[in-house]
């Protein structure tokens, strides 16, 4: 099992590219599986990304907002969710205090091995290709939604443990849950998906606000890089991120300089400029703004 720390969330973070695909590696090919415990404080989150692998995530402490596609979810202390392949997410935690949030990324190979296998054909393919299906939030107060929560537990605690034989209880508790999901979300699996248009013109204005956010951005250049209006590019905003552009805007370059405070020594108006703001005094604002502290308060407790 993985603790993040700063160095590690940065890592992972630096791995997301442009169009917010992570290839960040978990696991290796022989046990394409990895568990992490994610740690969040002073409105911590893990940015907008989208990965290869299916992830399973529960909350121990806090409460965190799940964020996929257009969809929202809270989730408290003792919530999960399980998100389907290559869909755009994120985590931002709520409250004070600090979260912590134990996930699972595994490619859907560790359960099916090769694609002539029936467990390929039967079971993973519908779930893995299936357009409209792509999370299932999990409450304990549902029973088969509290059985799916203890095989990811039971699945985490094997992969922290690492006893002999962690490999095969890993599977085994991520296939149970895979089969929960096919049992009770049968029709919405096979439901057929939404014009995936609006994620694909977010995909591509994240990209381009990840290549400039360090220079001066208008509205209109956002919306020019999906080859939409500026109307539209607002409303895909609103819709699926839950902030206008240039909102999102802010709050990467808020992120950023976090990363930069915690991870370098580099001097405060360095990283104000480096990471697109125009003046110290406006950034200090924005900052305590977004994050409860100033970037020096930041940096001195992050240490």
């Amino acid at each position: 099992m993985k603790k993040y720390n700063r160095n590690d969330a940065l890592a992972h973070q630096a791995s997301i590219l442009e169009d917010g695909r992570e290839t960040f590696r978990h696991g290796d090919g022989p046990f394409p599986c990895a568990s992490y415990l994610d740690c969040y404080s002073h409105q911590g989150c893990y940015p907008w990304h989208w990965h290869d692998e299916l992830e399973i995530v529960y909350v121990q402490q806090g409460e965190v907002t799940a964020a996929v596609n257009d969809r929202q979810v809270l989730l408290k202390q003792g919530d999960g969710i399980f998100i389907n392949r290559r869909v755009l997410h994120a985590f931002f935690m709520q409250g004070e205090g600090e979260v912590r949030m134990p996930n699972i990324l595994f490619h859907p190979a560790l359960l099916y091995g090769t694609q002539e296998s029936i467990f390929w054909e039967k079971y993973v393919k519908p779930l893995v290709l299936s357009n409209g299906f792509t999370h299932m939030v999990f409450r304990r107060q549902v029973p088969w939604q509290k059985a799916a929560l203890e095989k990811a537990e039971e699945a985490f605690r094997a992969l922290t443990d690492e006893a002999f034989g962690y490999e095969i209880h890993t599977r085994s508790a991520l296939s149970a849950i895979l089969l929960l999901l096919l049992e009770k979300e049968g029709e919405a699996i096979s439901r057929p998906a939404k014009s995936q248009a609006e994620t694909d013109r977010i995909r591509q204005m994240l990209s381009f606000i990840e290549m400039h956010y360090t220079q001066p951005i208008r509205v209109q250049q956002i919306a020019d890089s999906a080859f939409i209006s500026r109307r539209e590019c607002m409303r895909v905003f609103r819709n699926i991120i839950g902030l206008s552009p240039i909102q999102y805007v802010i709050g990467l370059r808020v992120q950023k300089a976090k990363q930069l405070l915690l991870e370098t020594d580099r001097p405060i108006l360095d990283i104000c400029v480096s990471c697109g703001f125009q003046n110290q005094s406006y950034f200090t604002k924005i900052f305590r703004e977004r994050t409860g502290l100033s970037p020096l308060q930041c940096r001195k407790s992050g240490r």
